[in-house]
Parts: C-alpha cells; sequence; structure tokens
C-alpha cells in the first residue's frame, strides 16, 4: 500500500501558524508575499493560497488586495470536539464552572432526542446544567442527562470548577469510550442568549452529543450551546 503524502498546503500553514503564535511575526506585521513563499516551498501559487485561506479562516491574518496577507489578533480555539472533554480542550486558558441546575434524579424527558433501551427508561436520569466561562467569557451552556445506574451520591458531588469525568472516573471507574455528535448553527433564544450575554440574533453553535462510557448502560447525553464570538471550535484528527 502507498503511503499516503502529507498535502503541501497542510505544511504551508503549519509553518506560518506556529511562526505566528511563537511572535515571529506578530499583530500587524506582513507575512511573505505568495511569491516568495512559492520560491520558499517551491510550489504554485494555488497551494499558497490554499494555505493561506486556512489561516484567514481560523483568525490569523487578513487579506488585503495590493498589499498582502497581515497578520491579524486570533481567536482562541477550543478543542472540545473530541470526546476527551472541555477541561482537556481548553488547553493553558482558565476554565470556570458554574452550576446552575444542581444534579437532581429525574424521568428522561417525553421528547428526548436520543432512543433510550428499557434499562436506562427504568433507571431514570440525573440531569443538571453548568455554565463554561473561559478566561470570564461565557462560551458554553450545557445541559446533560446521565443514566442512574450504579452512581450512588453523585446529587451530591461537588461539580463546580470540576470536571465531570474525572469526578466519573474517581468515584465510580467511569470512563468515556466513544461517543456520537450532532452539530449545527442555530440563532439562540432568549434565555440562551442571555447566560451566553450575547445578541438574540447571534449564531451560535448547538451540539447533541451521546457518550457511551466502560459500564453498561450508563451512557452521558449532553445538549451543548457554544458561543463562538471569541473562540472558534477545533480539533485534531
Amino acid at each position: 500500500m502507498l503511503k499516503k503524502e502529507f498535502p503541501l498546503y497542510k505544511k504551508v500553514f503549519d509553518d506560518l501558524k506556529l511562526l505566528i503564535d511563537s511572535g515571529k511575526y506578530q499583530k500587524g506585521a506582513l507575512l511573505p508575499s505568495e511569491n516568495e513563499l512559492c520560491k520558499t516551498y517551491k510550489t504554485t501559487r494555488v497551494t499558497i493560497r490554499q494555505a493561506l485561506s486556512g489561516l484567514m479562516t481560523i483568525g490569523y491574518i487578513t487579506r488585503h488586495h495590493g498589499k498582502g496577507s497581515i497578520v491579524s489578533e486570533p481567536k482562541n480555539g477550543l478543542g472540545i470536539l473530541s470526546i476527551s472533554g472541555v477541561t482537556e480542550g481548553v488547553g493553558n486558558q482558565t476554565l470556570t464552572t458554574l452550576i446552575l441546575q444542581k444534579p437532581v434524579k429525574q424521568k428522561w424527558p417525553a421528547d428526548f432526542s436520543y432512543e433510550l433501551n428499557e434499562e436506562e427508561l427504568s433507571h431514570g436520569c440525573i440531569f443538571f446544567t453548568r455554565l463554561r466561562h473561559i478566561n470570564d467569557i461565557p462560551v458554553l451552556y450545557e445541559e446533560t442527562y446521565i443514566g442512574n445506574i450504579n452512581l450512588p451520591r453523585f446529587t451530591s458531588k461537588k461539580l463546580d470548577n470540576a470536571s465531570l469525568f474525572k469526578v466519573l472516573k474517581t468515584f465510580y471507574d467511569i470512563e468515556v469510550k466513544e461517543g456520537e455528535q450532532k452539530i449545527w448553527a442555530i440563532h439562540g433564544d432568549k434565555k440562551i442568549s442571555s447566560l451566553l450575554n450575547i445578541k438574540i440574533s447571534h449564531p451560535i453553535v448547538h451540539m447533541k452529543r451521546r457518550l457511551q462510557t466502560n459500564i453498561k448502560d450508563v451512557n452521558i447525553f449532553s445538549s451543548v450551546y457554544c458561543n463562538t464570538a471569541e473562540y472558534f471550535l477545533q480539533d485534531y484528527f
């Protein structure tokens, strides 16, 4: 089997991004011209433009006709699309978690968006909501449901400024193994917009997730609303 080659535009993108992140090119600085980059990487303008377009998409540069590519102040990326969790995904940024609705035992909602088996239905769920701030900016509002199976005293656990995954691992030896998620853009309603401190007309990202754990029938379901005004969502594959 032939080894798949790494696209050259991705190398150009990664190299320039690293130079910006390291401070080699600071805000307001002009990147090398397309012609200079073509000579450096021995490639075509199409490849260079693809790399520059990627940098522009994530907010690292702006492009001006007749001037070139100018470094801007990029948004910060949040690696929350994987199953590693928000705490891991924010990196070295300051994450604070406020519990709005404390964990309560209840029946599953009648209009729940995922199909449940008889075992899950018979035990009900534990429901709680959280508002996550990153560097003091409200970025994520989450509504979480966990199958209430072998989770004694979970409703008494402290979740403020805590990782849900670490709580589950520490007290119940539960780990997330795999999951699925649905993602789409919506306009936040009055409640969500107020929590995320944005205008009602502002678009937000809505994710619905189902995470399977190492314990049979103990699944974690969440509905996550993301304010991407200051942050973009990212992950690596």
